[in-house]
């Protein structure tokens, strides 16, 4: 394995990890990340770019999704990274127990959209993720109750903090969660991808 080549300062910062295969990213992760960086109040998000994804297939060429991300995470403080590529790896917790191996002075938070939420137990080492940082469920369309009835939900139910104590998230012992509601921006990927088909 090569050094980790982080993407940005960490030193005391919050930073908000941000992972999708972005294919193609869209106005919606946009959204995603911007509302967890006010919410949170955090100092960067780092948008990394899935390397694959075990739960999906026909990825999509990695160069073309690292592109449409750095296209759409056109705020200052959003990095896009190839953190997985560089280190030849493939799962999520695999990729964020490497980041807070080389950078522990950082408060990470990993956020997600409700949409994968709902499927988050079928993730390799799901609960480790839990433990391992913080996680942030930003609101999105057509999720509804399925989300916090989900199996994540119901696991980490005691570790929930209210909506009003976002801000203190990054800093919290895991597990830790929080649930924001939020303007809903109804982009996907796979209806851009089917749109070009």
């Amino acid at each position: 394995m090569s050094r980790l080549i982080l993407p940005g300062p960490t030193q005391g910062l919050r930073i908000g990890l941000f992972g999708g295969s972005f294919h193609p990213a869209h106005s919606g992760h946009y959204h995603v990340a911007s509302t967890a960086m006010k919410r949170l109040q955090l100092d960067w998000v780092w948008w990394i770019v899935a390397r694959g994804n075990p739960l999906k297939t026909g990825h999509g060429d990695f160069d073309k999704r690292f592109a449409s991300a750095e296209a759409m995470a056109h705020d200052p403080r959003m990095i896009v990274s190839d953190i997985e590529p560089q280190l030849g790896l493939t799962y999520t917790y695999e990729t964020l127990s490497t980041i807070v191996g080389a950078a522990p002075q950082a408060d990470f938070v990993w956020l997600m959209g409700a949409d994968n939420m709902v499927g988050f137990h079928l993730w390799g080492q799901w609960q480790k993720i839990a433990q391992l940082m913080p996680i942030a469920i930003i609101a999105r369309p057509g999720v509804g109750p399925g989300a916090r009835n989900s199996p994540f939900a119901r696991r980490f139910a005691a570790s929930r903090i209210p909506e009003a104590a976002a801000p203190t998230l990054p800093g919290r012992t895991p597990p830790a969660w929080v649930y924001l509601n939020a303007p809903h921006d109804p982009a996907s990927s796979t209806a851009i991808r089917e749109g070009r088909a």
